[in-house]
């Protein structure tokens, strides 16, 4: 009788061990699922004048390498979870301009819109006319505020362009110096990012938010060191908007979306 008692005993204690574990399990997985979305809104802006579409020949080959820093750049959205339970991610679109300004994407959210942005943006022709940078920046504001998410405080635009026509400067949507000042007065960053590396042109200032949007941000550059040259200024201006987006005193390193799945294994497996 005594061992029935015992072996009954410890069946409970077993069942108390496993319903507590079945809460936990639930508990974390929740937190994880409920996790605090802190969204981006990211939106390109891309020269395709003919200060660029036709600066080397090939005709239309800088505008071919816009294309594909853009590209390159989508793929790298992607969304960052957090270990104080905020989830980073991530809309994206476009447009290019030269003398008029044609949208190639609305905001769309990543990973889900991907491809159909960057079928888009491979499409684009160069429109090769002037150069009414101005209009494209106040249109990509446009899009900013009518689209993605609702914090205003997220919003950023990247500007790829040379800074110039090939004759004379038209502005015929109030200048450089308003579209940018309109951009700062909303809250909206916006990155300068030059055609080629250690290009010197005071306009490209005058696009970036401050000296930090701007440095040496290039989308193209010469072999053999394109590749590193283009690769580091997209993973620089993406470190710069995850520091920035979404800060948090707790959250340390982002990782993947895998990691809820492997922290829920590695506590329930301590818990033991």
């Amino acid at each position: 009788m005594g061992l029935q008692n015992f072996l009954f005993t410890l069946l409970l204690q077993a069942c108390f061990l496993k319903g507590g574990l079945w809460a936990q399990r639930t508990e974390i997985t929740s937190r994880v699922a409920n996790a605090q979305d802190c969204p981006v809104d990211l939106f390109f802006v891309l020269d395709t004048s003919e200060s660029v579409a036709l600066r080397v020949k090939p005709f239309g080959d800088l505008v071919t390498q816009v294309k594909d820093f853009t590209n390159r750049f989508i793929d790298k959205l992607t969304d960052r979870y957090y270990r104080c339970d905020r989830s980073l991610v991530w809309n994206a679109g476009a447009l290019h301009y030269s003398d008029e300004v044609v949208l190639i994407k609305s905001l769309t959210s990543m990973p889900s819109g991907r491809n159909e942005l960057k079928n888009r943006v491979s499409a684009v022709n160069y429109i090769g006319k002037g150069t009414y940078t101005d209009c494209a920046i106040k249109r990509g504001i446009e899009e900013l505020l009518i689209g993605g998410s609702h914090h205003k405080e997220n919003k950023y635009l990247i500007v790829v362009t040379d800074g110039h026509p090939l004759e004379g400067y038209k502005e015929p949507c109030g200048g450089l110096d308003d579209a940018a000042n309109e951009a700062k007065h909303l809250g909206i960053k916006v990155f300068s990012v030059a055609i080629s590396p250690n290009h010197l042109d005071q306009r490209l200032n005058i696009i970036a938010t401050d000296h930090t949007y701007r440095r040496n941000f290039t989308a193209t550059s010469l072999m053999p060191t394109r590749e590193l040259d283009v690769e580091e200024t997209i993973n620089t201006i993406i470190n710069m908007i995850v520091s920035i987006a979404c800060p948090h005193p707790l959250c340390g390193l982002p990782v993947d979306r895998g990691f809820p799945q492997a922290l829920l294994m590695e506590m329930l497996t301590l818990s033991f």
